[in-house]
């Protein structure tokens, strides 16, 4: 999204839906970020998108807990 203008950077609409969860219709695990606890695996931070409703442009991803132990390979 344009911060300047609350518009959407691809189509210039301004109906901007913020914070919908992303997420998946099979029960084939979760969609996140991984993280680690203490001392295994520990979870996974959903996904959360603002999107154009004018044209679908997704113009942010981003998760709402931050500072965790980001598992990376």
């Amino acid at each position: 999204m344009d911060e300047k203008n609350g518009k959407c950077p691809h189509c210039g609409g301004g109906n901007i839906v913020v914070g919908v969860r992303v997420d998946q219709t099979a029960d084939a695990g979760r969609i996140g970020l991984a993280y680690k606890t203490k001392f295994v695996l520990g979870g996974t931070e959903p996904f959360y998108a603002d999107v154009c409703d004018d044209c679908g442009t997704i113009t942010r991803i981003y998760v709402k807990e931050t500072g965790k132990n980001w598992y990376r390979k």
